[in-house]
């Protein structure tokens, strides 16, 4: 009975950390783009991923039609794994962006959550949401 207990006590404490880690991490990246804004608009303008990566907090880049992909931290080990990070947008159209830094869901195919829009492909969730001008949040679950 106590190692029943003490399995629920600790598997809630999990469950607890983790909610906790994805408001940060949504937090953290939006006081990133927030406190270096005008280099990463600028870098993104210019697809320059040398001066993206030297912004502390940003950890790979992908540039593909028309958007400059970044992913900044994950968390968890597949099936329950969460990436997050930004991107930008030249023509300011949200997506889904997957843990491969791959477009997988445009605005249209998804639905209006909160702040922003999800979508779901497969067993994957994305969730993007506007962080100023045509730099957007994003995370994905799967």
């Amino acid at each position: 009975m106590k190692r029943i207990i003490a399995f629920v006590l600790v598997a809630t404490f999990v469950v607890m950390l983790a909610g906790c880690g994805a408001k940060e991490s949504k937090k953290d990246i939006f006081s990133l783009v927030e406190n270096n804004y005008d280099e990463i608009v600028a870098a993104c303008e210019n697809k320059d991923a040398d001066a993206l990566l030297a912004i502390d907090g940003i950890t790979q880049i992908k540039i593909v039609d028309g958007y400059v992909l970044v992913y900044c931290k994950g968390a968890g080990i597949a099936p329950s794994s969460q990436d997050y990070g930004f991107y930008y947008t030249e023509e300011n159209i949200p997506v889904g962006v997957s843990c491969n830094l791959d477009i997988v869901c445009y605005r249209d195919t998804m639905q209006p959550k909160g702040s922003g829009y999800e979508g779901t492909v497969d067993y994957n969730t994305f969730y993007t949401e506007q962080i100023k001008g045509n730099i957007y949040f994003y995370s994905n679950a799967y």
